[in-house]
């Protein structure tokens, strides 16, 4: 027999697939797990179960699905938005916006099958909806409990003047070579943005401004919100830029029109079934929407500055609207567009960069280049960015990948992301997801069986590890959506959970808690759960939501087990100050086969008999967790606790731990060596390196 000690510094490869198992050829198989739930990878190594769930308010119906939207005006100004059938309603810092007694909602015609499809991008105080099924809407927030959800109509927002009189102060008729010529003209309003209206009406007078004198005057009423009027004469049948003017006439002294700068004509290229535009995105300044049923590859852009102007001049201007489609060999819908060093279309089949034709030209009508990048192809779920990379899932097979420039190859590239995890994606789909990106950047992704699995990415550092999560008796909990928005200095995830709740279905809204605490007390580690802090107390009302279930609860830092809700309450046997309780959630962590490398005289280690005789865990922050060479149940004589009581007084809670902690597990033999390390308490867990002492039989 011979004895070595072993050591895994680092998780940051995550949960491996089965089919790896014999992979110990790969870099990351060092740094990986057989099995990692309820747990997430920091980006610099280690690994800690994930904060418990914080209840916060059941959807309207549980009967139907929901959607979560975040709303990000400022760091300050955050909510989250719940689209069900033909609603909306508002919730900030975890609470719901009411009205009076009521809940605050906003009437819509979205059905709860299409809020799933729903697209949407932000500007300031308005979100941009876009569905195949219905008209571009705007949604904007004048107060928490005051918005408004209006079809946008692509025009522009300052009016039209009215033309009143064209009449000729210097009429040169009767004098000599005098030809008798109309001239037509028409005048637009200029607002403070610089955005043009559209022209007004044409009015027109006899005169020769070819004879000295000649004069006409253009006389129009004012616009509210113009800072300056243009003017256009008629040449050929094309009006032609003559002068600009603050004041309310114009004086033609024979001023040769510019054919080149000619009013805009007003476009709204959305305006029936068929045309509602499917996805929207920002790009230099333009608004940008695409594939419609009727045009399904086709890019509509703003002006620029402009979002709702889709007008255009003849000829064009560089800040006309672009519309353009893409030339493939298949008609390929466009299902995302995001702006990254141009902007990158997601079709059904590929992907495409469009640019304005070099990194130093934007995209105009004159200049506008489409590069394909790929032949992928995109799934309906939005893609997210990492700092400068794009994240996007596959159209088949359940694969997400990364996306980004190469300077060498002078093209976007990017690998597969599940390719080590393919277990948690097979015969799956995305159903929704979102980057979380302080503290741990962490990309939190529902599938489409209810499964919650979360990717720790960092490009940078070549970090890219999955965990995969559940809740609920017995993982019975159903994830349905996600979206993440900044509260008091992090991320927070919010998700629809569907469970099953005394015999009935319910869906909840609930949200991430904070990792962050001061003290064990704080520590938030239970799922669908609430916080007491008041005057000390052991019955705890207002737990409806969990009627009949076993709940645990952390009591002023200490374990109370045993619970059981009835009649919307619990009673703990002592009273305390700060009450955590809910559902209960056990995090496990199981390493990979062995493997100690090319021993001298041994050779490999795979497939020899092993005995752990004491692991040795750095931790940080930790407390009450259990560790055995076989799974098992905190009450199983497989696994071993750690006592961890050191120097506190009796009735003060056990505080957390940092350091090294030895442990003796139970003794058996195995061909595996690999540990499990659990936590089936509401306190935290995190596991910087494991130390295993191993002997190795024949």
């Amino acid at each position: 027999m011979a004895e070595f000690r072993a050591y895994q510094p680092s998780f940051t490869a995550g949960e491996l697939s089965p089919a790896l198992g014999a992979r110990i050829d790969l870099a990351k198989y060092g740094s990986g797990m057989r099995t990692a739930l309820n747990v997430f990878i920091h980006p610099h190594g280690g690994v800690s179960n994930r904060a418990g769930l914080e209840f916060v308010h059941e959807i309207k119906d549980s009967a139907s699905r929901a959607r979560l939207i975040k709303f990000q005006f400022n760091t300050e100004q955050t909510y989250v938005l719940e689209f069900g059938h033909n609603y909306i309603r508002i919730f900030r810092d975890g609470g719901l916006i009411v009205k009076g007694a009521t809940a605050y909602e906003i009437a819509t015609t979205y059905t709860a099958a299409q809020v799933a499809d729903l697209v949407f991008v932000q500007e300031a105080d308005v979100l941009y909806l876009c569905h195949v099924a219905h008209p571009v809407r705007k949604l904007g927030r004048l107060a928490d409990d005051n918005w408004t959800l209006i079809n946008v109509s692509f025009q522009p927002k300052i009016a039209s003047p009215v033309l009143t009189s064209v009449n000729k102060p210097g009429d040169t008729a009767g004098k000599a070579g005098y030809v008798a010529t109309v001239y037509n003209y028409v005048v637009s309003a200029v607002a403070e943005s610089g955005e043009e209206s559209l022209p007004s009406n044409s009015g027109g007078v006899v005169n020769d401004l070819a004879i000295q004198g000649g004069i006409n005057r253009v006389t129009w009423n004012g616009v509210a919100g113009a800072v300056r009027y243009i003017v256009y004469r008629e040449d050929n049948g094309i009006y032609g830029y003559i002068g600009g003017t603050t004041g309310l006439s114009f004086d033609d002294e024979n001023i040769t029109p510019d054919l080149a700068d000619t009013p805009q004509t007003g476009r709204n290229p959305f305006n029936a079934a068929g045309s509602y535009p499917r996805c929207v995105t920002f790009i230099e300044q333009r608004l940008a929407f695409a594939s419609t049923e009727d045009d399904p590859q086709a890019v509509w852009l703003s002006q620029s500055a402009n979002y709702e102007n889709f007008g255009v001049s003849s000829p064009a201007k560089a800040s006309d609207a672009v519309t353009f489609r893409i030339r493939a060999r298949q008609v390929n819908e466009i299902r995302s567009m995001i702006s990254v060093r141009g902007l990158l279309l997601l079709t059904s089949g590929s992907e495409w960069i469009v640019t304005g034709g070099s990194t130093s030209d934007a995209i105009s009508p004159s200049a506008l280049k489409l590069d394909n990048q790929g032949y992928r192809g995109a799934a309906k779920v939005q893609p997210i960015v990492v700092g400068n990379t794009v994240l996007f899932a596959q159209r088949l097979g359940g694969v997400i990948r990364d996306f980004s420039y190469d300077y060498t190859q002078d093209s976007y590239v990017g690998k597969d992301l599940t390719v080590l995890a393919r277990h948690l994606f097979k015969d799956r789909e995305i159903a929704a997801w979102d980057y979380s990106q302080a503290p741990d950047s962490i990309v939190w992704v529902v599938l489409d069986n209810g499964a919650l699995v979360s990717l720790t990415y960092m490009k940078e550092q070549d970090v890219w590890g999955w965990t995969r999560h559940e809740s609920g008796p017995d993982g019975d909990a159903h994830f349905e959506d996600v979206t993440v928005i900044e509260e008091n200095g992090e991320d927070v995830a919010y998700f629809i959970v569907r469970r099953t709740i005394n015999g009935e279905t319910k869906r909840y809204i609930e949200r991430l808690h904070s990792r962050s605490f001061a003290t064990v007390a704080d520590a938030f580690f239970v799922d669908s759960g609430l916080t007491y802090n008041g005057p000390p107390a052991s019955t705890i009302t207002g737990l409806d939501h969990l009627e009949g279930q076993d709940v645990v609860a952390l009591a002023d830092g200490n374990v109370v087990r045993n619970l059981k809700v009835a009649g919307g309450a619990v009673t703990l046997q002592n009273t305390a100050a700060k009450i955590h309780i809910g559902l209960p959630m056990t995090a496990t962590i199981q390493t990979l086969d062995l493997d100690l490398g090319q021993i001298q005289g041994l050779g490999t280690v795979q497939g020899r008999a092993k005995s752990i005789s004491e692991v040795t865990l750095r931790v940080e922050s930790t407390r009450g967790i259990f560790v055995g060479p076989n799974d098992g149940g905190r009450d199983d004589d497989t696994l071993v606790e750690y006592k961890q009581r050191r120097d506190e007084a009796w009735n003060e809670a056990i505080r957390l731990y940092t350091g090294d902690l030895r442990i003796t597990p139970n003794w058996d033999w195995t061909e595996s060596g690999s540990m499990w390390v659990k936590q089936f308490d509401p306190l935290p867990m995190t596991i910087l390196a494991i130390m295993p002492d191993v002997t190795l039989g024949r």
